[in-house]
């Protein structure tokens, strides 16, 4: 029987320029949606997991205290790596740069991940966590961009458009079924 899987974008983050985004914590009117994405949650999460950076935990921390359900950090979940990336004043510039990035997923574009290494690291890290978690339904609170290679894979379809147009607090489900060689993604 197939299982649901939850991927939600954390909150808007403070950004801080000179500050590496991984550090970023949550803007003071992140959450003010938050109850609206708990209500777009369907079916019901049993378990909220998340990536250890400030804005996703404390994004999946607010979740799960919402729902009244068990929250679990775990490793891997966090976004594509970006350390030596540069701060975008001008979103325009941001958003060219991520263009070529899902563009060239084997060519090292930002940061000191390409985008097929982040999907592998990402959709393992997943794989982990559906593993570990039995239960029917599992949300998992991590980042735009490694969200979107893992389901736009899924999917068959370019990432680009489904990172350019995933809002913070945005959610995208996806059945997951277990398979002969442990659990995998349905599409």
């Amino acid at each position: 029987m197939p299982r649901t899987l939850h991927l939600i974008k954390h909150g808007k983050p403070q950004f801080q320029a000179g500050v590496p985004a991984h550090e970023w914590p949550l803007a003071p009117d992140a959450l003010t949606d938050l109850p609206a994405l708990a209500v777009r949650l369907d079916p019901r999460p049993d378990v909220i997991v998340c990536s250890l950076e400030p804005k996703a935990h404390a994004t999946a921390q607010a979740l799960a205290d919402h729902l009244g359900v068990p929250l679990r950090p775990m490793h891997g979940l966090h976004e594509q790596l970006r350390y030596t990336a540069r701060f975008h004043a001008d979103p325009a510039d941001f958003q060219a740069e991520y263009r070529a990035f899902f563009a060239q997923p084997d060519r090292l574009i930002v940061g000191e991940e390409t985008a097929r290494d982040a999907h592998t690291r990402f959709s393992n890290a997943v794989n982990a966590v559906m593993a570990a978690n039995p239960q029917p339904t599992v949300a998992v609170v991590a980042h735009g961009t490694v969200i979107s290679l893992l389901v736009a894979a899924l999917r068959g379809m370019d990432p680009y458009p489904l990172w350019r147009d995933l809002p913070l607090l945005g959610v995208l489900t996806v059945p997951w079924e277990p398979g002969a060689a442990g659990a995998r993604t349905a599409p």
